[in-house]
């Protein structure tokens, strides 16, 4: 048997289609006697059409890369979908002329654009109209690029089994895929090694195909309206390592840098629906976790040992955590483990603001240099909305020490969450003009509806109506189309208060970064006493002293007001000197305060000054109970989550 597992446009170009390089080493070893043709076929068109414009259009996936696909299943809309392109170029290129791309308008590179996809797909189908299964997986941005391959593999070679798989089929987006695309077979939601492995071995025993864990097909999208029961693998440790052999091997012909996928769990703790069975006991936002059962992770052990083998394999020290979220526990412990492999690596991680210093240092010291923390928002009342479980000093605390270790953060501010309110708005607008102005800006971004997440699930509760496909879509799809097939990103209506002052506050916060080179806000500790340099807004400094300083110094890391004065003051004058320091240090925008919680908002003036202060602060700590651990339980398929 042949089985090709092929990634489409638009995956990023710098990192290997992750679920192609685990699927492939799965059945690998679990079918030898299937043979596996793993196909980057993103790589390919970023060839034809060129990395930079490839990658403009891929950071730009759903709302572009999507509709440059439409045309070649639905070929009268190729007009709409060359005005929006049209409009996307002549902003994105502003500063081009269309002739830098060898063409003398933008809708003629359109065109061009349109003319490779389509012979590429066609070049494609030639080469696997010979295969017994093609396996196609979408995520990002890949719904119509195989949607539109499928179609003319099955045209050329009807007799080839289509599985579609992928996050952007999961729920109910799967049944009616299969209803509205007579050319895809089955569909695998979930993980997807063990149905794969399954669905390959009942086609080459000619058995049924109607009774496998994970697997969609006509015959059972009406029971099954909202998705197939999904089948995950016992434990993560027992997966054969990815295998990235032909990516790599693409990647080193074009002489190009790519970055290491490394999966350290599936799932995501904080998300408890499941478990729960209440549909608001993870973030209401999100809907990422919608192809888990629930969260497991590696071992540590076995992680490191991953880390070091994929490493030496492709010769590189670039890494990418897959990860939803970084592991409740044990996460200094994984860092000290990669910190002393002595080795240069450069890793990118999830987390979630209540990260610990400490955690934020080890990581450090092992390589973290990117990470993408989980604001989301600046206003308490406002994270209580989204369900984040966290507070705006907490993700200031974050924040602020990611920057102080020179850690790009990559945060969100989510925007026009619905029904948020106006004083929402204020608190936020007021967070990051009084506090957050020294740290790196966070991105603003607009609330998107998806499938199966809490405020799509209970959408009365969040005042959400009018809930349809992504207006996007209506560029690309015929009416009726566009009207009877279910798709991932969706649109609606809501009431809402009116951001666009938080838009201006994120603006605004950008452009004092933008004219000053260093850090805007500073500390320097000269022993007896400490220099604040404050370029926030205009500059300003002055010297802390004695007692001063030691507070100062000590709220780096979020405290209480007991904590302080259960550290400082022995005496009632004491206290009252204190409470007057930080009353006066808050009102001068030199500390946050929420909630009798206080954070120092100046930085260290390097990483290094900032990892002693930490280091020296958590030493000084009583030795800490370990966290109880989330429960994890076992269903009757063997599948674990938390």
């Amino acid at each position: 048997m042949k089985l090709a597992l092929i990634s489409l446009p638009w995956s990023m170009l710098t990192q290997p289609g992750a679920a192609i390089g685990a699927l492939a080493a799965y059945v690998r070893r679990e079918a030898p006697h299937v043979h596996v043709d793993a196909r980057y076929e993103y790589v390919r068109v970023a060839a034809k059409i060129g990395p930079r414009l490839y990658d403009g259009i891929a950071h730009r996936k759903h709302e572009l890369g999507e509709l440059l696909y439409t045309p070649l299943l639905y070929p009268d809309r190729a007009d709409a979908v060359r005005e929006h392109f049209v409009a996307w170029a002549s902003e994105r290129f502003a500063d081009l002329q269309p002739r830098w791309m060898g063409v003398e308008s933008w809708a003629e590179l359109n065109d061009s654009i349109q003319r490779g996809l389509a012979a590429h797909l066609d070049e494609l189908v030639g080469e696997l109209a010979g295969h017994d299964v093609v396996g196609l997986t979408t995520c990002y941005g890949q719904y119509f690029p195989n949607l539109a391959f499928a179609q003319r593999l099955k045209q050329r070679a009807p007799g080839v089994h289509v599985v579609l798989g992928g996050s952007t089929v999961s729920a109910r987006v799967g049944p009616s895929t299969l209803r509205e695309y007579p050319w895809i077979d089955t569909i695998v939601q979930g993980e997807g090694e063990a149905p794969l492995v399954a669905l390959l071995d009942a086609l080459a025993a000619g058995r049924a195909l109607d009774d496998l864990r994970g697997v969609l097909t006509r015959a059972t999208i009406d029971r099954d309206p909202n998705g197939a029961p999904l089948w995950e693998v016992r434990g993560l440790d027992a997966l054969p390592l990815p295998d990235y052999r032909e990516y790599a091997d693409q990647m080193a012909a074009l002489k190009l840098e790519w970055t290491l996928p490394l999966e350290g769990s599936r799932g995501c703790w904080w998300d408890r629906t499941r478990r729960a069975g209440n549909p608001k006991s993870t973030c209401y936002f999100c809907n990422l976790n919608v192809q888990w059962g629930g969260y497991r992770e590696k071992s540590i052990d076995r992680l490191v040992d991953e880390l070091k083998e994929l490493s030496d394999r492709y010769g590189t020290t670039q890494v990418y955590f897959l990860d939803n979220i970084i592991r409740h526990d044990g996460a200094g412990t994984l860092a000290e483990r990669i910190r002393d492999l002595g080795r240069d690596y450069e890793l990118f991680y999830e987390m979630r603001a209540n990260i610990q210093p400490h955690d934020l240092v080890l990581l450090w010291e092992a390589g973290l240099r990117e990470a993408q923390i989980g604001v989301e928002g600046l206003s308490t009342s406002y994270l209580r909305r989204i369900g984040k479980g966290t507070t705006a000093i907490q993700n200031l605390q974050a924040m602020k020490i990611c920057y102080e270790l020179d850690i790009t953060h990559g945060a969100n501010v989510i925007l026009s969450f619905p029904s948020s309110t106006e004083a929402e708005v204020r608190e936020t607008v007021a967070t990051i003009e009084r506090w957050a102005l020294g740290f790196q800006p966070c991105n603003p971004c607009e609330f998107h509806l998806a499938i199966d997440s809490s405020v799509d699930k209970l959408r009365d509760e969040f005042g959400v109506t009018e809930v349809r496909n992504a207006d996007c879509f209506r560029i690309g799809l015929p009416p009726d189309v566009y009207e009877r097939v279910q798709l991932f990103d969706l649109s609606f209506s809501a009431p809402c208060a009116d951001w666009t002052p938080v838009r201006e506050a994120c603006k605004a916060w950008i452009k004092p970064h933008a004219a000053t080179r260093g850090r805007l806000f500073t500390y320097h500790d000269g022993g007896t006493f400490l220099r604040l340099v404050d370029r926030r807004t205009g500059l300003r400094s002055s010297v802390l002293r004695g007692l001063a300083r030691e507070v100062y110094l000590w709220c780096g890391e979020l405290r209480t007001l007991d904590r302080v004065f259960e550290r400082f003051a022995r005496t009632e004058p004491d206290r009252a000197r204190i409470r007057t320091f930080l009353d006066r240090s808050v009102a001068q925008n030199l500390m946050a305060e929420e909630n009798g919680r206080y954070l120092a908002l100046a930085c260290a003036p390097n990483a290094r000054a900032a990892a002693r202060r930490i280091r020296a602060h958590h030493a000084e700590q009583p030795r800490a109970v370990p966290r109880p651990r989330l429960p994890v339980v076992t269903d009757a398929a063997g599948s674990r989550s938390a």
